[in-house]
């Protein structure tokens, strides 16, 4: 140990960069104390990442900060399709040719995306064909009116809170409430246990009380996932109760009070979780077997 310190210390004396442990990480005092929010100061939820913030304090703050994953061949084609659902947004147009809109907006602009090899060209593109079928589908099923497509919105839930986003679709039910639709194309989906209080329908319904859309409802009759991802031949509507008839129907508003305040802080926590094993920033975890070094 001490031939060891003497090494560092000439080394340190002729400037070698990292042989003075005060440039060792993890020795060094923190550069700044303070939250990252001043007190005060509004903090902007958006429903997207309430549950990721949630789960897992240190991976919304680093993915927030530059550690989101490249963009995979397979969410571009799910970006594909949400953009084309953009289009379904008429209830007179039949069904045939809506589908012919579809399909024909997907196949000018399926060549952009890139592709690990050229043959899986023909698999992925069957695979986008069977969403936009999947959502026809359930178009020409769906009972409600729909009120906007891609409709963006910001509305106060508190004096420090705002909730800003985009819903894929508004819709407005029997009985004039607003129904928040999310579109989903990957192949993961929750369970029914977890839909009732799934954080960002229920930032949706949160954001629908609080006044997000006045011109449409400020009753919210619900919200849902429709599932377009996966084999099934059809979609799977997840629905979640209106808030109001929920045991607790302020729970959504406390949940993003949570996620406002982790968002907020000065700290943030690495929470082990399902979501480990494909985390974009695990590199950078001290829970992490490959961030532990650091």
């Amino acid at each position: 140990r001490e031939v060891a310190a003497a090494h560092l210390a000439r080394l340190a004396g002729a400037g070698v960069r990292g042989a003075d442990p005060d440039e060792w990480w993890g020795l060094r005092p923190l550069s700044d104390e303070r939250p990252l929010r001043d007190p005060g100061e509004p903090v902007v939820v958006t429903p997207s990442t309430v549950e990721g913030a949630l789960r897992c304090g240190l991976q919304w703050l680093l993915r927030r900060h530059g550690g989101e994953a490249p963009t995979t061949a397979q969410q571009g084609i799910g970006n594909l399709v949400h953009a084309a659902a953009m289009l379904a947004d008429d209830g007179a147009i039949d069904r045939a040719t809506l589908s012919a809109e579809l399909a024909a907006y997907v196949g000018e602009r399926f060549d952009a995306i890139e592709l690990a090899a050229r043959w899986l060209a023909e698999r992925e593109r069957a695979r986008a064909d069977l969403m936009l079928d999947k959502l026809v589908s359930w178009l020409a099923e769906n009972p409600r009116q729909v009120a906007a497509v891609e409709r963006d919105f910001v509305v106060e839930l508190d004096s420090d809170l705002t909730v800003k986003g985009r819903v894929d679709r508004l819709e407005v039910d029997a009985d004039g409430r607003a129904v928040v639709i999310d579109l989903k194309t990957g192949s993961t989906r929750p369970t029914a246990a977890d839909i009732a209080e799934h954080p960002q329908l229920g930032a949706y319904q949160a954001a629908v009380e609080a006044g997000g859309f006045p011109d449409v409802a400020t009753e919210s009759g619900g919200a849902a996932l429709v599932q377009l991802g996966g084999s099934s031949k059809s979609a799977a509507e997840q629905v979640q109760p209106p808030l109001r008839v929920a045991p607790d129907p302020g729970w959504a508003r406390a949940m993003v009070r949570r996620a406002a305040d982790t968002m907020a802080a000065a700290t943030f926590e690495a929470v082990a979780n399902s979501s480990c094993r494909t985390c974009p920033v695990r590199t950078a975890c001290p829970i992490s077997g490959k961030g532990r070094q650091l």
